[in-house]
């Protein structure tokens, strides 16, 4: 982003609606580094961890040294810089924590967390006033990852905004057994900072920060594996919003999931299932475990568009003009890592097997359903057929396992555009979807520009549920209509609409019903129709803006139906998944589930749809169930 350091008089004006803000910065506030997370804090002897803590003010650089300035809170050991994420605890098994932590902070008062014995059931927390210190003691006796944070508003890790935002820091308890090494075992901590309101005292996501370890794209780190890796990552979320992450090009195995005091680690071997998206919620902790299988260069990062679009300058806040032309930025920014997987030296590079199937999907203008976003969608053909869909999702593409496609995708929109095959293990990375970056080496998958065409070319390797979106400005271009379903079939079978639904959840492209749910691309879908006896695939998929945690039900006057999970992010589930359950579930942003149904009698049921486990609802199907003369098709 290379935003520059702007004038005190302009971030004096910015900061006045920072919580927790105070007068202009003084010439002596320290700066804060960035920490990755790879060095431990304090001395460890004897089984004992002894580290000494610091609270103090100072200035983050998030977007690196020549970007813009904020004063925030963080930790520090003592005598040392300050650091965001806070100094690394990292700890065996059985070792005894003893931690020394000041406040230095005039006139606050600062609640602590985290430090806390595990196993343990609660957190115990404990306050500082301005200068008071205090040594506490606690037993690292559960392996799992864990973190500690503090708070100077007495809000919660959940609803933290502004100032305090950043007090926050990894505690990771290691099993003596475990043989990862330092290059392939790392921490990323999550913070989000969100301390600029409106005119009306709203937050103002213009100016919304995401950082990972303390710094947001493109200043994050760059990973780097040899080919064929195991790589194992601790992801800890300690912002206050929910982050559904997704991985490109490759499937993860959950190993664990925390709550920050309690971590469910899943015995060695045995994987929860695979995904390529799993729902990070605040104030939880994830263990990922995937294998590097495939050279070239991949995505990491969240997949609610706006925390992975780059901030609008401070300098440029009020100005509306300004910010409506930010909003057509294609500049990526906020939670992204980007991953590079060496090829083996002297290997050869990937040799695409040549194409037997050839589409074209165009990308156009379409019709507006509100003035103030824009409208775009997409158009398939093939073999002369031409097959347009709703303007609010595209059209279905269904491919075979093991054929190698080749899909021209024509550029008709007056802006650049880029298309990611969503889920798809592609065998070279330069069709991935995302310019500049997709590739290796020299060699990257450009924009689509106007009036430009790209051809995208893979095999997919496993049939299943999938997703195809655009990957440049998607905040607008997938809010406007630019993402569909792509459905890989087994050699020889055939998509039947009668037995196989696909159920896509989007956002309406209008501000004024941002909070509702399209399903297929309509505000009002029509009833389903089904058979009795006959078992019946329903394909979801959530492409929402904003429901990273949204809820899908199937229920009869009865209460809920029974489905059969079978696949998530198009991995079919291991068989001891696969049981009959209560049909609700829980979709996040960017991922996909499949369930079996079979209705057994004729009768009525609803597929109900909300924006959260908790929220209202939002939209409902009605599904007849209707007998056949046979009671099957």
């Amino acid at each position: 982003m290379g935003r520059a350091l702007f004038a005190t008089p302009v971030l004096a004006l910015a900061f006045a609606a920072i919580a927790g803000a105070a007068a202009p910065v003084a010439p002596r506030t320290p700066v804060i580094v960035a920490n990755d997370n790879r060095l431990p804090g304090g001395t460890l002897a004897h089984g004992v961890l002894r580290i000494s803590l610091d609270t103090r003010t100072g200035l983050w650089y998030p977007d690196g040294p020549n970007g813009v300035d904020l004063r925030v809170a963080a930790f520090g050991e003592a005598g040392k810089a300050l650091q965001i994420p806070g100094p690394l605890v990292r700890v065996p098994v059985g070792t005894v924590v003893v931690a020394r932590v000041r406040n230095s902070m005039p006139g606050s008062l600062l609640s602590m967390h985290g430090f806390t014995d595990r196993p343990g059931t609660a957190d115990h927390s404990f306050e500082l006033r301005y200068r008071e210190e205090r040594t506490v003691r606690f037993r690292a006796g559960a392996a799992g990852t864990y973190y500690y944070w503090g708070t100077t508003t007495k809000k919660s890790v959940a609803s933290r905004t502004g100032g305090d935002t950043q007090l926050s820091g990894a505690i990771v308890i290691d099993d003596p057994r475990s043989k990862w090494n330092a290059r392939n075992d790392r921490i990323f901590l999550i913070d989000e900072w969100d301390g600029v309101q409106t005119k009306s005292k709203d937050l103002d996501f213009d100016y919304e920060l995401n950082a990972i370890n303390g710094l947001e794209y493109p200043m994050t780190e760059r990973l780097s594996y040899p080919v064929g890796t195991l790589v194992h990552w601790h992801i800890i979320n300690t912002s206050w919003q929910d982050h559904p992450l997704h991985l490109h090009g490759f499937y993860f195995a959950v190993d664990s999931r925390g709550d920050g005091v309690r971590d469910i680690v899943y015995p060695a071997g045995v994987y929860h299932d695979r995904r390529v998206t799993e729902l990070v919620p605040s104030g939880t902790t994830r263990t990922f475990t995937w294998r590097a299988a495939r050279a070239g260069n991949w995505l990491f990062h969240c997949h609610i568009s706006y925390h992975t679009a780059s901030h609008a300058p401070f300098s440029k806040m009020g100005d509306k003009r300004y910010n409506d032309a930010y909003d057509l930025s294609p500049h990526m920014g906020g939670l992204i890592l980007v991953v590079t997987v060496k090829r083996k030296p002297g290997a050869a590079v990937v040799a695409m097997a040549p194409a037997t199937r050839h589409l074209g999907l165009r990308v156009e203008p379409a019709p507006k359903e509100a003035p103030d976003v824009p409208a775009y969608r997409y158009v398939l053909e093939e073999n002369g057929v031409t097959t347009v869909a709703s303007a609010a999702m595209g059209p279905p593409i269904v491919l075979t396992r093991g054929q190698t496609v080749d899909i021209k995708v024509t550029n008709k929109l007056t802006e650049p555009t880029a298309l990611h095959w969503h889920g798809i293990e592609q065998e070279d990375s330069y069709y991935d979807g995302v310019p500049s970056i997709s590739g290796y080496g020299k060699r990257r998958e450009p924009m689509i520009m106007p009036g430009e065409s790209f051809d995208a070319r893979f095999s997919p390797p496993r049939a299943g549920t999938f997703i195809y979106h655009a990957h440049m400005n998607d905040s607008w271009q997938v809010f406007g209509g630019l993402s569909g379903p792509l459905i890989v079939l087994p050699p020889g079978a055939r998509f039947d609409p009668a037995i196989d639904h696909i159920v896509e959840m989007s956002t309406p492209p209008d501000f004024n019903h941002f909070n509702g749910i399209y399903v297929n691309g309509m505000r009002k879908p029509p009833a389903m129709t089904v058979a009795a006896g006959v078992v019946q695939r329903f394909r979801f998929i959530n492409m929402t803006m904003l429901y990273s945690g949204a809820t899908i039900s199937l229920v009869s006057a009865k209460g809920p139906a029974l489905w059969k999970p079978l696949a998530v992010d198009g991995a079919d589930l291991p068989a001891a998944l696969r049981l009959s359950e209560t049909a609700v579930q829980t979709i996040t942003i960017g991922q996909t589930r499949d369930f079996l149904f079979e209705p057994r009698a004729p009768g009525e049921y609803k597929l109900m749809f909300w924006g959260s486990s908790h929220g209202r609802l939002r939209l409902t199907i009605p599904v007849h169930v209707i007998a056949t003369s046979l009671g099957k098709v």
